[in-house]
């Protein structure tokens, strides 16, 4: 849904107005026929109570209850702009107009305009190029108006646009199918969105990855037909403050290899290259923004599949920094490829290193998806992280990764294990990856959960994250 961001807007030219309103806090800058048919349908404003009134201009007003206004949080309000957009494709709309006229809790008026912005052009998503037979009519695209009486409409515009096309980037891919978004796919999708932003884009095939000696790569896409790609995207304006490098996992699709997964929801494995697409979202998205800030994106991309040259628990790989590690689990296949790239990120000597990974199912187990892991060496970039989360709606939740949990990945025949087994399993996972860094401020994002649950179609009003695109895009704009 393309969104304009207006202090007003002439109603008369609006098929449908959509008021969220608190309980009891009815208030609110509206036109007198607006407000006489507010008075008269006896509107409470309750969470999830929602009325359609008939009007003078608009021609019809949604009204959108938020529950207690002391209890407002992020997530409701994301929950509210969700419904007039499905309430706006499901009535047909044209062009609609949306007013939220509260402050968010830890924001100011313009933050939360940006967090709407940000929910309403998201409210109507559905991927379905792939459905040839469309239970509805044609689809009518929706141009959405902002209201934003005191808000700098002017300057928050492009920056609202940015992020919302950057998240539908993100989701756009992740949501392509598995045998259309192989790696070689991916790495062109990041070409072509590197070349419609201005940046640089280097795609490195197999015999490239061969000659860096990337050992995790490589084993990794042993058991595929399809050739890997590492890729790196070069984002460098002129007197940036800091330079910050982003890595991500680019599985394709996760069968678990050799270690072969259950059957049931293995579909939802084609998610295992969300990590990638973050990179790629955030990548535009800072692109478009002109931030003061040297980005250098960073990905691996392989499906993981088992076959007769699949890699098997038992083997012994050499990583690019020279570090060995024993296979004891093929579906521990993520750390091996962002072991290689969070080495090359280093050799790179950035002030700060952040890496996006769906990394593991123990993370989900311990936070579901209402928020991310958060694992750092670094305790200022962690606090900023996590400040930056909740201003936008995209909690992290900081997880340990003490020196003590090395013993649960220690091997007998190499430096290390590829896994730590059952117990502490996005920690050790986390401690595996650390083994890799080598910058004084790090941080590791496991987005196993909140990717999931951005991208599939039936969780858009969880307010869960863009994969990381939101988060990094605040944490990067503070800097």
């Amino acid at each position: 849904m393309q969104v304009d961001i207006v202090r007003d807007a002439k109603l008369s030219k609006i098929d449908h107005l959509f008021v969220l309103l608190a309980e009891g806090k009815h208030d609110v800058p509206l036109p007198a026929g607006v407000k006489k048919a507010l008075q008269d349908s006896r509107f409470a404003g309750r969470s999830e109570e929602s009325i359609t009134i008939l009007a003078g201009e608009p021609r019809k007003v949604t009204l959108i209850g938020l529950g207690q206004e002391d209890a407002l949080t992020h997530r409701g309000m994301r929950a509210g702009v969700t419904t007039a957009g499905r309430t706006a494709k499901k009535h047909r709309d044209a062009k609609i107009a949306l007013l939220f006229p509260y402050t968010l809790p830890g924001m100011n008026g313009d933050e939360t305009t940006l967090a709407v912005a940000d929910a309403l052009a998201q409210s109507d998503y559905k991927y379905d190029p792939y459905i040839t037979v469309k239970k509805e009519q044609k689809r009518i695209p929706i141009h959405a108006t902002l209201l934003a009486p005191e808000a700098d409409a002017k300057a928050l515009h492009p920056t609202a646009r940015a992020i919302a096309e950057s998240v539908e980037t993100v989701r756009n891919l992740a949501n392509t199918p598995c045998n259309v978004m192989t790696p070689t796919a991916l790495a062109n999708h990041a070409q072509a969105v590197s070349k419609s932003v201005g940046v640089k884009c280097t795609v490195f095939d197999k015999r490239e990855i061969a000659r860096m000696k990337m050992g995790g790569l490589l084993a990794v896409n042993r058991g595929s037909v399809e050739e890997p790609r590492f890729v790196v995207m070069e984002y460098t304006p002129g007197k940036a403050r800091k330079h910050v490098a982003l890595v991500g996992k680019g599985i394709t699709f996760d069968s678990g290899g050799i270690s072969i997964k259950p059957a049931e929801k293995m579909e939802e494995m084609k998610f295992d290259m969300c990590g990638a697409a973050a990179v790629i979202g955030i990548v535009e998205a800072v692109a478009k923004l002109e931030l003061p800030v040297k980005i250098t994106g960073i990905f691996a991309a392989t499906d993981n599949l088992p076959s007769g040259s699949a890699y098997k628990p038992g083997e012994i790989i050499t990583m690019m920094n020279g570090k060995t590690v024993e296979i004891v689990n093929t579906d521990a296949e993520g750390r091996m490829i962002l072991g290689d790239a969070l080495h090359y990120a280093s050799q790179r000597k950035p002030d700060h290193l952040i890496d996006y990974a769906t990394l593991t199912g123990a993370c989900v187990v311990a936070l579901a998806n209402e928020a991310a892991g958060l694992f750092s060496n670094d305790d200022e970039l962690a606090r900023k992280l996590i400040h930056s989360g909740e201003r936008v709606g995209e909690r992290l939740w900081r997880l340990p990764a003490w020196d003590e949990y090395k013993d649960l990945i220690r091997s007998e025949w190499a430096d290390m294990k590829n896994s730590g087994g059952r117990w502490g399993g996005a920690i050790t996972a986390a401690v595996f990856l650390k083994e890799f860094v080598d910058c004084p401020s790090w941080a590791h994002l496991d987005i196993a959960g909140t990717a999931y649950a951005e991208c599939e179609n039936a969780r858009e009003a969880r307010g869960a994250s863009g994969a990381g695109v939101r988060v990094t895009v605040d944490f990067l704009r503070a800097l």
